[in-house]
């Protein structure tokens, strides 16, 4: 089916560039003949012209025709008038001369050649008129030309001064086009006919089949606007047609042998991949139902896919039920276990971590090891390490801590390195209890011992299971690897920072508030009180792209943004319309990056 509708769509698509090719040939053509009839034109005016002044110098013409003006007799300006009929002219082979012409310089006739067309009206074509009555006076030297229809057909007039400088009237030299008109073919070199305008054919020209010669009309008008003739040229299509037939003709059969071997290819690998391994499969688990326990499923081997997905359901609920344990169980200890990923943040915390510190459990998952802690962390892992990179296991120190409200404490901690998605991090306890400090200590070795092995557990399951570790806080996130995802993470950073500043900056400009006001009106961003001094740490981050969090919680800037325009009220002002576009802006990429299954914060 794929394959006829592609050879359908095939011959659809050739039939339609086929005549788009053509209706671009015609177009082409009908410029080039259009092109060619105005060079044939001006082939005609300048043969025109050549005669007309050499007629116009002439002395005895002159003579004649003021003789003519002042006696009214015409015979010697006719007999001279008549002269390049009988004797010729230069370039009479070029031009198919029919009359000559003369008037006065108010264009009042005054005579003609006998010899030539007869029966035209006496006064000069109205175009040429119109002309040289519009003309200045230091233009009267000028020649003017025009074609024209006459009631013998459309004729070339070209009318020059007669009498040279100190011209004495006008003479007219009528011109029949027809006679040049087969030099647009010889110009465009493709087969021409000329018909006038009721249909008669003026030329024998040349009649192609229609499959191999694509007829193109072109309209030869007048000065002014008359249609004359109809140029009818014939282009030579069979090369296009033969180019465009073979095309087809490979494209079908390319279309026939892709999908034939993509049918092939199919067919293989169900029945390899599927439908053998399957009944195998089915029949190994029927076997193990009635008892036969000593079977293992062939994990190479379709009725049976509800077994497959309640029993992947069934599997699913026990790692769940397995990891909720391990938390419940890291919940219950004493100490305040957090754990930090190689950005300093925080992955995990327990139940003692949150009372310990005055974070809420929302709060938490924004905050990093400067927040928590007076001492470097990293600084004093790295101490203890020797250059060869061996050095205690785990370090015993006595950590300074920071609380929510800013008052500053002594915490005895055990610090241990440990694999966080395959990067170095860290696993802090903190002793939460008092009492004798070598037991506190021994004992919160012992606990990081299991700490680390539960966090290991849930750590490792959690990159690649984030679904089933909704409460793990952003450690979801950082199941995003490569280069791709980090070049997506830091767009989406760059651009929370953008929203922020945006969002404040409205918050500011329109309602004169500050950023303490926007953090405690708002209630998404946390008030800390730091040595009786209110102030919005969490906040401060999200405006500069230096300290904002490897993983911003994107629910927190998109809520944020949509709560400063709900105050301000007015979206049709300047920093409400960046601040809609920003947040626009921001929720695509985020859509764009987002993982599947991951828990937006």
């Amino acid at each position: 089916m794929i394959a006829a509708v592609a050879i359908v769509l095939s011959l659809l698509a050739g039939s339609y560039f086929r005549q788009s090719a053509l209706d671009a040939q015609m177009t082409s053509l009908s410029r080039v003949i259009e092109v060619a009839a105005h060079e044939m034109l001006k082939t005609v005016r300048n043969q025109a012209f050549d005669l007309g002044m050499k007629l116009g110098h002439s002395k005895k013409l002159v003579q004649a025709f003021r003789q003519a003006v002042e006696s009214g007799q015409e015979a010697g300006l006719v007999a001279l008038l008549d002269d390049p009929f009988i004797t010729g002219f230069a370039g009479f082979s070029s031009i198919n001369l029919v009359k000559l012409r003369v008037y006065t310089p108010g264009l009042e006739y005054v005579g003609e050649s006998s010899a030539g067309i007869k029966d035209l009206v006496t006064s000069l074509p109205l175009h040429l008129q119109q002309a040289i009555s519009g003309r200045d006076s230091k233009d009267r030297l000028k020649a003017v030309d025009t074609l024209w229809l006459s009631s013998q057909g459309p004729l070339f007039s070209a009318v020059v001064p007669l009498g040279g400088l100190r011209p004495v009237g006008y003479l007219e030299v009528v011109l029949d086009p027809v006679f040049n008109l087969p030099d647009i073919g010889r110009i465009t070199r493709t087969p021409v006919t000329i018909y006038n305008m009721r249909g008669e054919q003026i030329n024998t020209g040349q009649h192609g089949h229609p499959d191999e010669y694509l007829p193109v009309e072109y309209i030869l008008h007048t000065s002014d606007g008359v249609p004359a003739f109809r140029v009818v040229g014939l282009e030579d299509v069979a090369i296009l047609n033969r180019e465009m037939k073979q095309t087809q003709v490979i494209t079908i059969t390319g279309f026939l042998a892709m999908s034939l071997a993509t049918l092939l290819l199919a067919l293989w690998l169900f029945n390899r991949f599927m439908l053998s391994p399957l009944s195998v499969m089915a029949g190994n688990m029927r076997a193990m139902a009635r008892g036969k326990l000593d079977l293992a499923v062939d994990s190479k081997g379709l009725s049976e896919f509800h077994v497959l997905a309640a029993a992947f359901n069934a599997m699913a609920d026990q790692v769940r039920m397995r990891t909720n344990d391990l938390e419940r169980l890291l919940d219950l200890d004493d100490s305040a276990i957090l754990c930090f990923d190689y950005d300093r943040e925080v992955v995990f915390f327990n139940k003692a971590a949150t009372a310990l510190f005055g974070y809420s459990p929302d709060e938490f998952s924004g905050i990093d090891m400067s927040e928590l802690f007076t001492d470097d962390v990293a600084r004093l892992v790295n101490a203890n390490t020797q250059a060869d990179g061996s050095g205690m296991h785990k370090l015993h120190t006595l950590l300074g801590c920071r609380h929510k409200d800013g008052h500053e404490f002594n915490c005895d901690g055990v610090i241990n390195n440990i694999a966080v998605m395959g990067q170095n991090g860290h696993a802090i306890a903190l002793n939460t209890v008092t009492g004798d400090e070598h037991i506190l200590s021994t004992q919160s070795e012992q606990r990081l011992d299991a700490v680390e092995q539960s966090l290991a557990s849930l750590l490792e399951f959690a990159r690649s299971n984030p679904s089933l570790m909704l409460g793990l806080g952003n450690i979801a996130d950082l199941s995003v690897a490569g280069v791709e995802a980090a070049t997506g993470k830091a767009s989406v950073r760059e651009s929370a920072v953008k929203v922020m500043n945006q969002a404040l900056a409205c918050w500011e400009h329109e309602l004169g508030k500050s950023k303490l006001d926007l953090a405690e009106e708002s209630r998404i961003w946390p008030v800390y009180i730091d040595k009786s001094t209110p102030t919005t740490r969490t906040l401060d981050k999200y405006l500069s792209l230096d300290i904002c969090p490897k993983n911003p919680r994107s629910k927190r800037v998109v809520d944020t943004a949509e709560f400063v325009l709900r105050k301000v009220g007015n979206k049709h002002s300047g920093a409400c319309e960046k601040l809609q576009a920003e947040l626009d802006s921001y929720r695509q990429l985020v859509a764009g990056v987002k993982l599947p299954g991951s828990k937006s914060s």
